[in-house]
């Protein structure tokens, strides 16, 4: 299957990341967001990814030219009717997403393949949304999109292997080294690493050592690029969260609870890296 046009549905951190992925890679791409207010925001911050791959010498001035013409952004989502592919990259909210794709399925033709970037929920609840629950492939891209090698393309039980073998195709044609999982809460990616930063925050909470020292303890002793306070800042805490909490409602392994800290930093909006402050607070 060839995959030229494709549509994102939700355009903040993850899907505004995807737009501007594929944009790079000279395909079509439409983006929809749920308002004015969130398309404006959604330009600016793919305007600003492209600027940084740029000036880190990934893409050239041109290249970031074309790209910025290879996309539209609407509040239409009969926008999506001539994709190839959608994409929905909403937020983990599980009724959120069966809502959005019941409206795509509704809305695309019977050969437009359907993906989902949830990081947690189990596939198949999102595909059972559906009138082709077969079509629906998880396709799970880290954050920062552009940068991120790793994309998990996940399948159900009832998914055909035509879908997962376009969406494979995809995922190497834009650069990306695709792994195969299969449907469980949280994949591979989030099944490990969300109970090891939800156990630093533990650590902190107990006093076993500041921030920073368990920061210092994971790069300088086990070589990792960041320790688990700056990674969950540059994920997002809400977004570490409601990760931590859909896996807990599935498993019902304490593991998996957000720690208090973790809630109370959420409810006062320090989300990370996106809000200028998190565990740790950021200039501009």
């Amino acid at each position: 299957m060839n995959i030229s046009k494709i549509a994102v549905v939700g355009c903040g951190t993850m899907g505004g990341g995807i737009v501007q992925l594929a944009a790079q890679h000279g395909l079509e791409v439409v983006g929809v967001e749920a308002s004015e207010a969130g398309v404006a925001a959604a330009r600016e911050r793919i305007s600003a990814g492209l600027a940084a791959t740029a000036a880190r010498g990934k893409i050239t001035p041109e290249q970031v030219e074309l790209a910025m013409s290879a996309f539209t952004l609407t509040t239409d989502l009969t926008e999506i009717t001539k994709a190839d592919l959608v994409v929905e990259a909403v937020y983990e909210d599980v009724e959120l997403k069966k809502r959005l794709l019941g409206e795509i399925d509704r809305l695309v033709g019977p050969d437009t393949l359907i993906a989902s970037n949830t990081s947690t929920i189990p596939l198949v609840i999102l595909a059972a949304a559906t009138s082709r629950p077969e079509q629906v492939v998880g396709l799970h891209f880290f954050n920062p999109v552009p940068a991120m090698r790793l994309i998990e393309v996940i399948k159900t039980p009832v998914t055909e292997q035509h879908c997962i073998d376009a969406l494979t195709e995809f995922a190497t044609g834009l650069g990306k080294s695709p792994v195969l999982v299969n449907d469980v809460p949280g994949f591979v990616g989030n099944l490990l690493i969300v109970p090891y930063l939800l156990d630093a925050i533990r650590a902190f909470e107990r006093g076993v050592a500041d921030m920073e020292s368990i920061d210092a303890v994971i790069t300088l002793g086990f070589n990792h690029k960041m320790g688990p306070f700056r990674l969950s800042d540059l994920i997002g805490l809400d977004i570490v969260h409601d990760m931590a909490a859909s896996m807990y409602e599935e498993y019902k392994d304490p593991r998996y609870f957000p720690p208090p800290l973790l809630k109370q930093y959420v409810r006062l909006g320090w989300l990370g890296r996106k809000t200028g402050r998190g565990f740790y607070t950021y200039d501009d």
